[in-house]
């Protein structure tokens, strides 16, 4: 029979001490969690950065190099929502993160290249909506083959100079997913 107990002792002790275990590990993902997303947030803005400084750096290139010029980028948003509009002449990226990239005002906008910055408070509290906009107007006019104008996931994307617009006299660059 003391033997008995002995057994039951261990089972209980290693019962409590897988407990404190899982207990611990929750408390310890519960308060690093909010800093991982945070990191999350910063690595995908910022390279989504790099992704539209690369797709802007192509478009330049092909208008600059004239009718015909053709450039092929892979292009991975990750998260967000990456629209091109060819009536504005512009790219757009927003996307709600938990991190703020500029200083938080409706009416800011920071400049960091050709990129056009801003950020404002969130529906939910401790949230941002980031936007990043890259804008043609005067240098070309953008046109999208994609009917609904939205760039998900991973995409192939052909960016060409189609040549002159005849209406408006500047380069039309085609943008189209392969």
């Amino acid at each position: 029979m003391k033997q008995n107990k002995k057994g039951a002792a261990v089972w209980i002790s290693a019962v409590l001490y897988f407990g404190l275990g899982v207990i611990l590990i929750a408390i310890i993902l519960g308060a690093s969690l909010p800093t991982i997303n945070k990191i999350r947030d910063k690595n995908i803005i910022t390279q989504t950065k790099e992704i539209m400084h690369n797709m802007d750096a192509a478009v330049r290139e092909v208008v600059r190099q004239g009718p015909g010029s053709q450039r092929v980028m892979d292009v991975q948003i990750k998260k967000g929502q990456f629209i091109i509009d060819p009536i504005q002449e512009t790219m757009t990226w927003t996307y709600n993160s938990k991190v703020a990239i500029s200083e938080i005002d409706e009416t800011t906008e920071i400049q960091e290249g050709s990129l056009k910055i801003h950020t404002k408070s969130g529906i939910e509290e401790g949230t941002y909506d980031i936007q990043i906009q890259l804008t043609y107007t005067s240098i070309a006019d953008i046109q999208f083959s994609n009917p609904t104008q939205t760039i998900e996931g991973l995409s192939s994307l052909s960016i060409k100079n189609e040549g002159i617009n005849e209406l408006t006299k500047m380069p039309k660059v085609g943008v189209s997913e392969i």
